[in-house]
């Protein structure tokens, strides 16, 4: 098995690179003022013959007194596995001439902030991007799995879709879920805001119930249902709107 990364043109590595976590906008990006830098390059990480990944990103040359201050100004990176995400990161923080790499709108569990070895360098700025409203209710939380089974009686205030408020029976495990109308006891009690900063597994019930914004109206109900919304990958909005 061999591997490499070498410079592409960037129409390349958008018509044929990897699609993992890739917004339909990423080539629209590009078409803003360069303001200095560079024209769009391209590297793509191959293996084998194989593209499993690529970067794309402007370079932005400085000098002060003390010597050179470019910028490598990130568009986007996406990989398909580990070590070609390291590999592409490897090469971004090799190009010469340049001590500073510039990344906006990564995701908030991107890996490479266990790759670097002093993250309080990297002046990190947390920025919200994505948010989500449930409009019918029944049918969002039947249209996505759970990560581990879930059996609750869900309490909804909505005043502004009044159709979703009242009593919802969600079950649900990792290949389906079933959320109806119900007449029995409310096992946890929350607005549809809750519902939808929790939908994608960004925000735990537990740490809205600690805020005071959900009711745990039976024993155990919160802890089972926030394991349930919870996800691996944080979520994340790759391209602007």
């Amino acid at each position: 098995m061999r591997g490499r990364v070498r410079p592409e043109g960037a129409r390349a590595a958008r018509d044929d690179g990897p699609q993992a976590r890739l917004g339909a906008a990423a080539a629209a990006r590009s078409a803003g003022g360069r303001e200095g830098a560079s024209p769009l390059q391209c590297v793509v990480a191959e293996r084998d013959g194989e593209t499993v990944g690529y970067a794309r990103f402007p370079n932005k040359p400085e000098w002060d007194a003390s010597g050179s201050r470019g910028t490598i100004v990130l568009r986007d990176l996406e990989a398909l596995d580990p070590a070609a995400y390291a590999a592409l990161w490897r090469f971004l923080l090799g190009i010469d001439l340049t001590s500073t790499i510039q990344v906006r709108n990564r995701p908030t569990d991107d890996p490479w902030q266990w790759m670097v070895s002093d993250i309080r360098r990297c002046g990190i700025r947390l920025r919200d991007s994505l948010h989500v409203r449930l409009v019918d209710l029944g049918a969002a939380l039947e249209a996505r799995t759970y990560a581990v089974p879930v059996d609750v009686v869900l309490e909804v205030e909505d005043d502004f879709c009044p159709w979703n408020q009242g009593r919802w029976r969600l079950t649900g495990d990792g290949k389906g879920a079933s959320c109806e109308r119900t007449e029995g006891e409310a096992d946890l009690a929350l607005s549809v805001r809750e519902l939808g900063a929790a939908y994608l597994g960004g925000v735990s019930l537990s740490a809205l119930a600690g805020a005071g914004r959900v009711r745990e109206l039976r024993q155990g109900a919160l802890a089972e249902a926030s394991a349930a919304f919870g996800s691996d990958l944080a979520p994340w909005l790759p391209h602007g709107f």
